[in-house]
């Protein structure tokens, strides 16, 4: 008996979230290699040559991309993880900002995901429902 493969029918903002979030988690790894090489870094302005702001790109990273591994499965868990990692990331951004920093890229890219996170669409593919089609008038 042949074996049936469905295929899961993904919006397309479930792949701009994937995709901003794995920039974001390079974005965050190439800062990580700027400070390496005693340049100044840009996603996270206050990031320096130490074990403890290693140790948080590398945790990071992991979690971006388990986070980027459930978004392509359609795991509601990683919505929700994908909610409060970006949140944190926007909050970080505010506060860099209210402090006279610059951080417009950062904040600009996590406006995105969470406009795209808070998508119908995507929500419901995470719900486990059917997704909505827009009615044309």
């Amino acid at each position: 008996m042949p074996a049936t493969s469905t295929k899961i029918k993904r919006p397309f903002g479930v792949y701009a979230i994937i995709a901003l979030l794995a920039f974001r988690a390079l974005a965050v790894y190439l800062d990580l290699v700027r400070v390496r090489e005693h340049l100044s870094p840009i996603m996270i302005p206050d990031l320096h040559n130490d074990a403890y702001n290693l140790a948080l790109v590398g945790v990071i990273l992991v979690v971006a991309a388990a986070i980027c591994t459930g978004l392509f499965l359609l795991k509601r868990w990683a919505w929700i993880a994908a909610m409060i990692l970006i949140g944190a990331f926007l909050l970080a951004a505010i506060v860099y900002y209210l402090s006279g920093g610059k951080p417009y890229v950062p904040m600009l890219l996590d406006v995105i995901s969470v406009f795209y996170l808070n998508q119908r669409s995507v929500q419901a593919a995470f719900e486990g429902r059917a997704v909505p089609r827009e009615v044309a008038p």
